[in-house]
């Protein structure tokens, strides 16, 4: 719990480090951007059923059972379902005919994770605070949580142990959830 308290601490020093970008030959920031699964896929099936009641060309209307409402389907081009055993095309359906959609889903988590690293020089420190000059001549203050350690020259140091002039280095690591979702369709019917 301490890492993730320290790294989101971390993330606001260097959101804003990274957001205000660092200038002067001194200081660059560099990203890069990944997705990373976050967990197991999980998988499920719903099963729709409906009689045809009217074709477009890439659509089909059907009365759902047991229902009975009414539903708009969009059909993708060269879908196919399999009536009594032979595959038929969307224009060779007839009203009338039941169909059963079966449909899987699967949903997988994952994390879009963009890391950026920058680079800054140090104007001036105290025990929770920084301030760091920026692109533009324009110099910004940040709060350090308490532990947290910067990369000065490869080596890992506290905040009471910076000097004015030293370069920084931060990295941020933002991750944002997201949800892969693929889906697979059978169609077939009476």
């Amino acid at each position: 719990m301490a890492a993730i308290s320290v790294r989101f601490g971390l993330a606001t020093f260097l959101v804003c480090l990274a957001a205000a970008g660092v200038a002067g030959a001194e200081s660059q920031s560099t990203q890069s951007k990944e997705t990373v699964a976050k967990g197991p896929a999980t998988a499920s099936t719903t099963q729709l059923r409906g009689e045809v009641v009217a074709v477009g060309p890439t659509w089909l209307v059907a009365k759902m059972t047991p229902s009975g409402d009414y539903r708009l389907f969009h059909v993708r081009p060269g879908a196919v379902a399999t009536i009594e055993g032979t595959k038929k095309s969307l224009s060779q359906l007839r009203m009338g005919t039941m169909l059963t959609a079966a449909v899987t889903q699967e949903q997988t988590p994952a994390v879009k994770r963009t890391t950026t690293i920058t680079k800054g020089r140090l104007l001036w420190s105290s025990a929770n605070t920084i301030v760091v000059a920026v692109e533009n001549s324009e110099n910004r203050q940040y709060a350090v949580p308490p532990g947290f350690k910067f990369t000065v020259e490869g080596k890992q140091l506290g905040v009471a142990e910076l000097r004015p002039g030293m370069i920084l280095t931060g990295t941020n690591i933002v991750e944002e959830p997201v949800t892969s979702i693929t889906e697979q369709t059978v169609l077939y019917g009476t």
